[in-house]
């Protein structure tokens, strides 16, 4: 049952990632959702995510891995 509940995390996360946040930031924005969930459990996430490709890291602030940085034309 565990595994639902990761998985659950994982999908709010990515949804949450849709602007560039820092890592208090996303504690903040989940931990209503997901009241046990600590930041060094969301860090561990946002690392496992990171290596898989789907979440990239620049500047303090974590953003999902395809998506541009905002370069406006």
């Amino acid at each position: 049952m565990e595994g639902v509940r990761e998985r659950r995390l994982e999908a709010l996360l990515l949804q949450a990632l849709g602007q560039e946040r820092t890592l208090e930031e996303l504690h903040a924005a989940l931990k209503p959702l997901h009241p046990g969930l600590t930041k060094a459990h969301l860090f561990a996430l946002l690392v496992r995510l990171k290596r898989e490709g789907k979440v990239a890291f620049q500047g303090g602030r974590f953003r999902l891995a395809g998506k541009d940085q905002g370069a406006d034309p």
